[in-house]
């Protein structure tokens, strides 16, 4: 795990999320380049217990997690942690192009709902790679952070 001087913001661009997806793919079992993103079973975690995990987060920052998808039967992605919480979409998946033009990333926002059905203060935002046929690929960065009410 790298750790990094006070006041070190990670905050990647478009291009650069694209970058770190295709190559976390292309080196999956390879992770030298990615020791400051952790690759954790994402959807196996409460929101609260991930800053405690975090080497990207400094305070109420975001915090980037690279993370297998889970899927159900059917192809779904299961986004249910342990609690019965989930991580439910709050909009459109819009797609991220990459340095020639072309769509190779969506983007898909997510707020956490307990299991009781209340939304909670906690967002995500996940990117996953796109192929040819417009399906997932099995990498996905998760960027999640917490948004205290006004």
């Amino acid at each position: 795990m790298a750790s990094f001087f006070e006041g070190f913001g990670f905050c990647p661009d478009n291009s650069e999320i694209v970058s770190l997806l295709e190559n976390k793919e292309a080196n999956s079992t390879d992770d030298e380049g990615f020791k400051f993103i952790l690759d954790i079973k994402f959807y196996n975690y409460e929101p609260q217990e991930l800053s405690q995990l975090s080497t990207t987060n400094s305070g109420n920052e975001k915090m980037y997690y690279f993370t297998r998808l889970k899927f159900k039967h059917g192809g779904v992605i299961n986004r249910q942690t342990p609690s019965g919480g989930s991580w439910i979409m709050t909009g459109c998946s819009k797609n991220i192009k990459d340095k020639y033009g072309n769509p190779s990333v969506n983007e898909k926002s997510f707020a956490y709902h307990k299991a009781s059905g209340e939304k909670t203060q906690w967002l995500m935002k996940e990117y996953t790679l796109s192929n040819d046929q417009n399906k997932i690929s099995g990498w996905a960065l998760c960027v999640v952070y917490y948004k205290p009410s006004r």
